[in-house]
């Protein structure tokens, strides 16, 4: 019986003490790198779910998954541009973007409505479809 519990109470203590000793314990830097890998590791989970459990070819995920990524970075890039004292994001500046932000990029300056676009932009797509 012990051995039934040993396992997911292991992997349950090991998940824990990543994210709660993680920031502690690593730089910016890394830890955006732990966070990518593991953004990475969930699309791998979805996909071996789907091919393994249901037998499916789901290629057509990663749009779902590109869309949620994309509302993500133009949060980032705001964030970054705001704490740095720039009106544009830097791509933008490089390229001469001419009149300012565009108006589907302002709302995304709010973290909340960037979070929220993540989970429901790539719902109203999947809706459409």
């Amino acid at each position: 019986m012990l051995n039934r519990f040993r396992t997911p109470a292991a992997f349950l203590l090991g998940a824990v003490l990543l994210v709660g000793v993680a920031p502690l314990v690593l730089s910016d830097f890394r830890l955006g790198l732990l966070a990518k890998y593991l953004c990475y590791g969930i699309v791998a989970v979805g996909v071996s779910l789907a091919w393994g459990r249901g037998g499916l070819l789901v290629l057509g995920q990663g749009v779902f998954f590109g869309l949620g990524g994309y509302a993500m970075a133009m949060h980032l890039k705001l964030a970054d541009a705001a704490a740095t004292g720039q009106p544009l994001p830097d791509f933008m500046q490089l390229y001469g973007t001419e009149g300012g932000l565009p108006w589907w990029w302002q709302p995304f300056a709010n973290p909340a409505f960037a979070l929220a676009m993540t989970v429901l932009l790539p719902m109203a797509v999947a809706a459409l479809l």
